[in-house]
């Protein structure tokens, strides 16, 4: 959209500054556009290239209930497919006389069968669309849905492995949001009642916590469509699966007997449980377990193409993760280690975590591993038993950390701007030299971990990004471009690529437009927010500067659409250390959760979302010094912004950083905290709500501890033993040192206790100083229902607009020799 001048005097800042008078009906992006935005979902092709099957999901405000956190949307969700054979076929529902609620899960290997979900009445239940008639059968089956690995896996065109929840509960992913709030409500409905005990039992005993009534078995179950059976396999506390490529064996993953915590440390991600591994000969249904002394590992399950080797990583009782090994199974469950000659998988100060999985494959029969010798950089490396391993990526300059693709006898990555074929004589480089390619990893946020990053397609081509060009396919020769770069223009992202086209989404405002591209020309699908197009995001600046290490940094600045620089409100600074919003546009999902600067943009303010480094989180000198330089930054490109009326506001971990950064600078006017850890004490050792109300479910003890103690919390050991570290990582205990005023916003379902807000306000409000507490009930470390999401804005504004407008108060500071430290980063919410 083109841009106009105020006036002549901001020639200057015509590119930076939009104009206040719009063409057409151009406005600021507005909140309730946020709440209302329908979206399109994941895409498939079939194998067969025939047909392409799409979710499109309504007006998020219409869904019929929010306690499903970023799942809320799925009632609203529905599914279209285009017959790709013919020439001018245009989107169709898949199953007209179905409801929506419908979700795209995955093709049969040869395109004939989709297996969908349906969530329906807060039921989940699977069944299969046969094609080309787009026939459904519903299975009666609960399907899981397991953080860990896989839930289904298709056998052959007519057998499909599904892991299932034989009492009909949903999965854990689902219920996380909101069975805590019927789960109490049942408690005090009985407590009212008094013919019922209303209580929770658990019990600790060597390292080892146990609940009253423990979570339900899965099932897995072979589902043979052809012959019309359905026939259970195996049931237990399933975690993963996976099906031999000649269809013949599943290897299975089940929790075993639980992991005790160790008094000494403790790891924030390691698994509760031991995992063990049993292999089912899918014709016979035996079942041959793997050595029951080798726990492992949750990130790596991968068959060889022959179907003879299963590679895992394990380790025996006792052992941390980083003493364990690569080891081969055989179909029969048994097991040979394989030489590693000293290399490592993992950092020499790390151990394995589920945020942090090994990296391992096969080329051909060859097992093949990503790590590093001693403090050399990590390589993949050809492991050859007996002889020297092969390191097939040492001659590229930075080698690729995943694979983009395997075949039988090489393997292949995007490093240094290329496509590479890795085998055993080396790097070899397929793409043309003229082009500059990255990988395209197309967003599945419900592909678990261990299939985003352990499991590329065995089909010897991925998907690359030309730099201004597009997408484009690039397969095992320089010579099988089967797809010429598309036209990529701005705001376009790719829902789908394969061999012979592209699914793209073009932005215009907040209308979303699905564009069919391919060698035979470009037409329009389907379009979502039609009546949002005139929205008009804020223009984004980067600014570039130094951050307090002396190293470059780059901020990003976000001006309102249609205010005159005269006319802004404030400048909002936004902070969260190791990361930085930098607008660029992922979807309508994005703008629906957090404290979005699109959206304080649309209220009037310019907001600078700073780059603070990760490494400077534990100290509050850099801290603050880090916020100086972005700002400072922002001031002298566009001495136009008010710095006599700033604000800092963060979430989570940036709200725990805004807080300390509140004890030691004069600079912001006002302060807002979501979500702020400011007692160390009470986070390390606090229940979570879920885990509080439904403890079968689990506990998060180990999140909790492991957070402050080893992971990034960084102080090293529980607080009897280092109570200093604890009480000077709390910065409620700092909060005589804070003068500006304080907002503070807290959830009764978040993870970060709303108790941790409420310890700095009744610190606050002893001091005199100003502050207000916001409490959302029923909510988690986001915001999910649209009513408080508007609240939320509406809160926030009403803040600023108090506290920027008004001269600040003065506050006489004691003052202090106290050794403030720095604050650390949060745990990602589940799912």
């Amino acid at each position: 959209m083109s841009i106009r001048l105020l006036t002549v005097a901001l020639a200057a800042l015509a590119l930076v500054w939009p104009a206040s008078t719009a063409l057409g009906q151009a406005r600021p992006l507005r909140v309730e556009d946020v709440v209302g935005l329908g979206m399109f979902g994941r895409a498939a092709v079939s194998p067969d290239g025939g047909w392409i099957v799409y979710e499109k999901r309504g007006a998020y405000d219409d869904a019929p209930r929010f306690d499903r956190g970023p799942r809320s949307g799925w009632p609203l969700t529905d599914l279209w497919v285009v017959d790709l054979r013919l020439e001018d076929s245009r989107p169709v529902r898949l199953l007209p006389e179905e409801p929506p609620g419908l979700l795209r899960v995955s093709w049969s290997p040869q395109g004939g069968r989709l297996l969908v979900y349906r969530y329906v009445d807060d039921h989940l239940e699977a069944g299969v669309v046969a094609f080309p008639d787009s026939k459904v059968t519903w299975l009666r089956l609960t399907p899981d849905m397991p953080l860990m690995g896989s839930a289904f896996q298709w056998v052959s065109e007519d057998k499909l492995v599904l892991m299932t929840r034989p009492d009909g509960s949903l999965p854990w992913l689902l219920r996380y949001y909101g069975q805590g709030q019927a789960r109490m409500i049942e408690q005090w409905r009985r407590a009212s009642a008094g013919r019922e005990p209303s209580r929770t039992v658990i019990d600790a005993a060597d390292g080892v916590v146990s609940a009253d009534g423990g979570a339900p078995d899965q099932a897995l179950v072979l589902l043979d469509f052809d012959a019309g059976t359905a026939r259970t396999l195996k049931k237990g506390r399933l975690v993963d699966l996976s099906v031999s490529p000649n269809g013949d064996n599943l290897a299975v993953t089940e929790e075993a007997e639980p992991i005790a915590v160790s008094p000494e440390s403790i790891d924030q991600a390691e698994p509760p449980s031991r995992l063990r591994l049993s292999l089912i000969d899918l014709h016979s249904g035996s079942i041959a377990s793997a050595d029951e002394t080798i726990d492992v590992a949750p990130h790596l399950l991968r068959w060889s193409a022959d179907s003879q080797g299963l590679l895992i990583w394990g380790r025996r009782a006792g052992s941390t993760w980083k003493e364990g090994d690569l080891l081969v199974v055989r179909p029969d469950g048994t097991s040979r280690v394989t030489p590693r000659h000293g290399l490592s998988p993992l950092a020499q100060t790390a151990d394995i975590t589920t945020l942090q999985g090994i990296r391992a494959d096969w080329m051909g029969d060859t097992p093949i591993l990503y790590a590093r010798a001693g403090d050399a950089r990590f390589d993949w490396y050809a492991l050859r038993n007996a002889a020297a391993p092969i390191a097939l990526t040492q001659g590229l300059t930075t080698p690729p950390s995943r694979l983009a693709a395997v075949s039988d006898d090489a393997v292949y990555g995007f490093a240094d701007g290329a496509f590479w074929r890795l085998g055993a004589g080396g790097g070899e480089r397929v793409s043309p030299g003229s082009e500059t390619l990255t990988e395209m990893v197309i967003s599945d946020p419900e592909r678990s971990f261990r299939l985003a990053n352990n499991d590329p397609p065995r089909d010897g081509w991925a998907v690359a990004g030309l730099t201004d060009n597009g997408p484009v396919v690039m397969g095992a020769d320089a010579d099988s471009l089967a797809l010429q770069g598309l036209p990529d223009e701005d705001g376009m992202r790719s829902l789908a690529v394969w061999a012979g086209g592209a699914l793209m989404l073009k932005r215009d405002g907040l209308q979303e437009t699905l564009t069919l591209k391919t060698e035979a020309g470009t037409r329009t699908l389907d379009v979502v927010n039609a009546e949002l197009s005139e929205a008009v995001l804020p223009t984004v600046t980067p600014i570039s500067h130094l951050d307090p290490a002396g190293r470059p940094a780059q901020s990003w600045l976000f001006l309102p659409y249609g205010v005159a620089p005269s006319a802004l409100k404030g400048l909002v600074v936004q902070i969260y250390p190791g990361s930085v919003e930098s607008g660029v546009w992922t979807g309508p999902m994005t703008l629906t959760y957090g404290l979005r600067a699109q959206v304080l943009a649309g209220e009037g303010y310019a907001v600078l979302s700073a780059a603070i480094p990760r490494d400077h989180a534990n100290s509050p000198a850099m801290l603050n010094a880090a916020v100086d330089e972005a700002v400072n930054a922002a001031l002298a490109a566009h001495p136009e912004l008010p710095e006599s009326r700033m604000a800092l506001i963060g979430h989570s971990f940036g709200a725990q950083a805004a807080l300390w950064i509140a004890t030691r600078s004069d600079r912001f006017r006002s302060y807002i905290a979501w979500a702020a850890t400011t007692d160390m004490f009470g986070q390390w050792g606090e229940f979570t709500p879920a885990a509080r109300a439904v403890p079968q479910d689990g506990f998060m003890f180990r999140n909790q501890q492991g957070w402050a103690e080893g992971g990034q919390g960084q102080l090293g050991a529980p607080p009897w033993i280092v109570r200093d570290r604890y009480a000077n990582a709390s910065s409620y205990l700092a909060a005589d040192q804070i003068a500006a005023p304080v907002l503070l916003i807290t959830s009764d379902r978040d993870f970060v206790a709303m108790s941790q807000s409420e310890r700095m306000f009744s610190a606050l409000y002893r001091l005199g100083r100003r502050t207000r507490l916001v409490t959302y009930w029923g909510e988690e470390h986001m915001l999910w229902s649209p009513a408080n999401i508007r609240d939320l804005y509406g809160q926030v504004s009403i803040w600023l607009d108090e506290t920027l407008a008004s001269p600040p108060r003065r506050v006489s500071l004691p003052s202090t020799d106290r050794s403030i430290p720095g604050a650390s980063p949060r745990t990602p919410p589940p799912g």
